[in-house]
């Protein structure tokens, strides 16, 4: 069976029973960005004073009160040439009462894939409190992530893993200018919504930019 066709949410819009649509969660969301793009932008400084080494594809894994982050850079030069930059932003709240060791496979594999699509410049993941985990992926192009999102690995979790281990996702794409400066800009266009705990298969999306 086909899944329902997409809300169209306004761009004031929310949902009072699914509180993940929230409107605010926008800006949240876009901050819990700049943070990973702080942690890149460290990461490339201490390369540049030579406090840390790395190897393209290296995954880098470290703990904040707690909670992990992990970062991949894929292309540095790339990283550091591009003035602008593609984004996808994906923020998940996964369920807490099964096991989750096959949904880190999938993901590591998937991670694993990103030498296949040499468009992808950097993967960034990060543990959140209560559940969450929010993810950024820059792009140099928007058709890389067609390319990506069309991939078995990616079909198959979105298809198989992401319904059997998220309450909900939201995916944000956003073009990024400044992101090697103090204050990146992000300009988001589109936000898809999901939700895989009402049984429904309600899915919505919010045009920001046309």
């Amino acid at each position: 069976m086909a899944p329902p066709e997409a809300v169209a949410l306004g761009r004031n819009e929310a949902v009072s029973d699914r509180p993940f649509t929230a409107v605010d969660l926008l800006d949240a969301d876009v901050g819990i960005l700049r943070g990973m793009l702080r942690d890149l932008r460290r990461v490339l400084e201490e390369s540049d004073s030579g406090d840390r080494d790395f190897e393209p594809m290296q995954r880098l894994v470290w703990r904040v009160d707690g909670l992990t982050h992990r970062l991949l850079i894929c292309d540095e030069p790339k990283l550091r040439d591009h003035r602008e930059l593609c984004v996808v932003g994906f923020f998940a709240e996964r369920r807490s009462d099964i096991d989750l060791s096959p949904l880190e496979e999938a993901n590591t594999a998937i991670v694993g894939e990103f030498v296949k699509y040499p468009g992808i410049l950097s993967y960034s993941s990060v543990e959140l409190p209560d559940g969450r985990w929010g993810n950024l992926v820059l792009h140099d192009d928007p058709i890389d992530k067609d390319y990506w999102r069309k991939s078995e690995l990616h079909v198959s979790a979105v298809d198989a893993l992401s319904p059997a281990n998220y309450k909900n996702v939201r995916i944000h794409n956003a073009r990024l200018t400044d992101y090697l400066m103090g204050q990146p800009k992000f300009k988001i266009s589109k936000t898809k919504y999901f939700d895989y705990s009402s049984g429904d298969g309600w899915r919505a999306e919010r045009t920001l930019i046309p």
